[in-house]
């Protein structure tokens, strides 16, 4: 199971966030709301995303003994204009740099499967998640 905390306290809305591996991120929102400090929760969505299909790529491209020499991933994402402002479409580009010749169909499918096959994030986009909330009070 993986495992986040969001925390908050005080007058800002800003969350520090601390992942179950030790790292820690902070989430802010634009003013009025927030102060502008840190990434918005949907940016951070995105750079999930597009960090969870490129570690995959490279991976697979190295597995498959492709001459990568760079790797930038764009992710952008079409929101609805009323609220909860959900995703309606999401596109992924792949930039790559080569250092020598690379097989265009070995590629291809090292992006395939680092999209379909490997990345979680990818897959809980596209295939749906249940995703149930509780409250309970702090001690």
């Amino acid at each position: 199971m993986a495992r986040a905390t969001a925390t908050w306290s005080g007058h800002k809305v800003k969350f520090d966030i601390e992942s179950e591996s030790a790292h820690s991120v902070s989430v802010d929102d634009a003013p009025v709301f927030g102060d502008d400090e840190a990434m918005r929760p949907t940016e951070m969505l995105m750079a999930a995303l597009g960090s969870c299909t490129g570690i995959n790529a490279v991976l697979l491209l190295k597995k498959f003994k492709q001459p990568l020499k760079s790797l930038a991933v764009e992710v952008e994402g079409e929101q609805e204009k009323e609220w909860p402002r959900a995703f309606r479409k999401i596109e992924i580009t792949f930039v790559l740099g080569w250092d020598g010749k690379y097989e265009k169909e070995k590629v291809d499918q090292a992006i395939d499967l680092a999209c379909n096959r490997y990345c979680p994030i990818h897959a809980t986009l596209t295939h749906g998640t249940k995703v149930e909330h509780r409250r309970k009070d702090a001690q």
